[in-house]
């Protein structure tokens, strides 16, 4: 797990305090600080730092939790269950059920989602063997020896950074089967700031729990 990503506000003060919320870490520290000292103590504080953004994400996204909302490319929509039939409109989506959500997504994003790994594979200069559709319960992609590339429906969930970082992720694969620096390395040449969106990333691993059942109460 990467090191919190953090923002450093220096005064005229005499002590570190760490300030936490939905979408930064903030180390306000005094003047003369060493940044060494300051990233101690954030590594020392590190258990407590991501026990509140979970916390946070948690609040986040609790109407997606709950069945109320529906993320698309970030946004959380409102989702109706119980309806007719599948579809979406200006009110947000409504479904016949939970199971409905990932053949509606699969054909409505599915598409988008191939054509955006297309695209950043041209600008990583690899390409995939072929692309598919999973269902995943612990991973957002997959890219085996034979250059198949596998991807999580549900990335058409996660907001655009964060679908490319994943996409990106799996063509970088291509050249280094493993997560070794090599491998690392090469990530960073065309996503810089990997490490701060691997972070965000954890934040939506709750997705992959949802809409393999109905909802309780049978919304």
């Amino acid at each position: 797990m990467p090191e919190p990503t953090y923002r450093v506000l220096r005064s005229r003060r005499r002590t570190l305090v760490i300030t936490v919320s939905a979408d930064s870490v903030v180390v306000r520290a005094p003047l003369g600080m060493p940044d060494a000292a300051i990233a101690a103590f954030v590594a020392e504080k590190r258990g407590w730092i991501e026990r509140k953004l979970r916390e946070y994400a948690d609040d986040r996204f609790a109407a997606v939790r709950s069945g109320e909302c529906l993320l698309d490319a970030g946004i959380q929509r409102p989702v109706r269950f119980g309806a007719p039939r599948d579809g979406e409109g200006a009110e947000g989506f409504f479904f016949r059920s939970a199971l409905s959500v990932r053949r509606y997504f699969e054909r409505t994003r599915g598409p988008v989602l191939i054509d955006a790994l297309h695209a950043l594979s041209r600008k990583a200069g690899v390409s995939a063997a072929d692309v598919k559709l999973r269902d995943f319960k612990a991973r957002w992609g997959s890219c085996d020896a034979q250059g198949v590339i596998c991807l999580n429906w549900r990335l058409s969930m996660l907001p655009l950074p964060l679908r490319d970082y994943v996409l990106l992720h799996e063509l970088c694969h291509r050249r280094h089967l493993d997560h070794s620096p090599a491998f690392w390395a090469e990530v960073s040449r065309f996503c810089p700031d990997y490490a701060r969106l691997r972070g965000e990333l954890r934040a939506y691993s709750f997705l992959s729990l949802l809409y393999r059942r109905e909802p309780a109460g049978g919304r």
